[in-house]
């Protein structure tokens, strides 16, 4: 494996809630496990950890070790996104749900008809979705270009919102670079790792962050040390 640079050009908008997704090892996790058909909705750890060796086995990026204070600890050796970006907007998506509309018509028998929009799946809802403006999105890594380019071919979207038309990518491109920028790049953190792994620990701003895949796990989320300088507006 070699230093690489993993560049995703957009043809859309992409919607996104902070600075340091999407993430690139989650994404080439899902997509090992998607082409497999091992893919599990809302998995436990115990069923994560099923699948660790397997993914371990086919992950076409290397794998890293932090000096934390609880001893070595593992990670994937690729950064957070990169990108500039030029306009950010924010957009809405709503639901109402409307019985016989956005569903068969509930059959009530002797029953009082009665809905519950609070909660279950007839909540409704209306939340803010912010979209920003970008022309490519670049992660660094350490790994085989052609192993990379492989699993990345099937995303076709990143971020939010992708069934609204938001992130769809236009092509993939994997090359080789001449440095390692995945974990620093000129002194400055890449990426969120865990705040007893960085020496320079107020240097940068904390919070609790899934840091590696699966992110959303409670399991992996701890404080870390979260870069400042990877993602910019212009």
């Amino acid at each position: 494996m070699e230093p690489i640079k993993i560049t995703a050009r957009m043809a859309s908008p992409i919607a996104l809630f902070d600075d340091w997704t999407p993430s690139m090892d989650s994404l080439l996790e899902w997509l090992i496990l998607d082409k497999l058909n091992l893919t599990t909705p809302n998995p436990t750890e115990e069923q994560v950890q099923a699948t660790r060796a397997i993914v371990d086995a086919q992950m076409p990026i290397a794998k890293g070790s932090l000096e934390r204070d609880s001893g070595t600890d593992w990670y994937w050796q690729v950064s957070g996104p990169c990108y500039r970006y030029t306009i950010e907007q924010q957009d809405r998506f709503r639901k109402r749900w409307q019985p016989g509309t956005d569903s068969p018509e509930p059959r009530w028998g002797k029953r009082k008809p009665k809905w519950n929009t609070s909660e279950g799946a007839e909540k409704s809802y209306d939340l803010p979705m912010y979209l920003r403006s970008v022309d490519s999105i670049i992660w660094y890594a350490v790994g085989d270009i052609a192993g990379v380019l492989a699993l990345l071919q099937g995303c076709t979207g990143l971020g939010k919102k992708r069934s609204y038309g938001n992130g769809q990518v236009l092509e993939w491109d994997v090359s080789p670079t001449a440095e390692d920028w995945h974990l620093y790049r000129n002194g400055k953190l890449m990426k969120p790792i865990p705040i007893d792994a960085v020496p320079n620990r107020g240097e940068y701003p904390a919070q609790t962050w899934g840091w590696r895949p699966p992110s959303w796990a409670h399991w992996n989320k701890v404080v870390c040390s979260m870069p400042t300088k990877t993602v910019r507006r212009v």
